[in-house]
C-alpha cells in the first residue's frame, strides 16, 4: 500500500510539478496517506485503477501543499493598518480569518474531488 506516493511518481508519472522537491513533497505525505489508510481500512474507498489510490494521495498532497503556499502568501504580506501621506488606513484582520476557515473547507473539498476520480467511494451504511 502506497508504494507509489513517492515525489519521483508524482513528477514523473503523473507529470506534476506544483509541488517543488521531495522534501516539500513528503512534508504531506504522513497525514494524507494515514487519512486514506483508515478509510481503506474502513471499507469507504475502493481503487478503480492500477496506482489510483496513490495517484490520488499524492494529488492530496498536492493539494495541501499549494493551500499552505497561498496561506503564507497571504499571511506573510498581511499588513494590519498604513498610513500614506498623512491618511491612515485600518484592515479588518477577522476578514482574513474567515477566509482562512473557508480556504480550509475548499482544501477538504479538492482532496475529496481526488479521491472521487481515483477511487470508487461507499456511501451509507453498511
Amino acid at each position: 500500500m502506497f508504494e507509489n506516493v513517492n515525489y519521483n511518481f508524482y513528477k514523473n508519472n503523473l507529470g506534476r510539478s506544483a509541488v517543488p522537491d521531495e522534501a516539500a513533497f513528503n512534508e504531506y505525505a504522513a497525514e494524507n496517506k494515514l487519512f486514506v489508510k483508515r478509510l481503506i481500512n474502513d471499507g469507504v474507498i475502493f481503487e478503480l485503477e492500477k496506482d489510483g489510490i496513490d495517484s490520488a494521495v499524492c494529488m492530496m498532497i498536492e493539494t495541501d501543499y499549494t493551500t499552505a503556499q497561498e496561506a503564507n502568501a497571504s499571511e506573510g504580506g498581511a499588513v494590519a493598518s498604513e498610513s500614506i501621506n498623512g491618511y491612515s488606513y485600518s484592515y479588518d484582520r477577522t476578514a482574513a480569518q474567515e477566509e482562512a476557515k473557508l480556504n480550509a473547507k475548499s482544501t477538504e473539498a479538492k482532496k475529496l474531488k481526488w479521491l472521487r476520480l481515483y477511487c470508487d467511494i461507499v456511501q451509507g451504511v453498511r
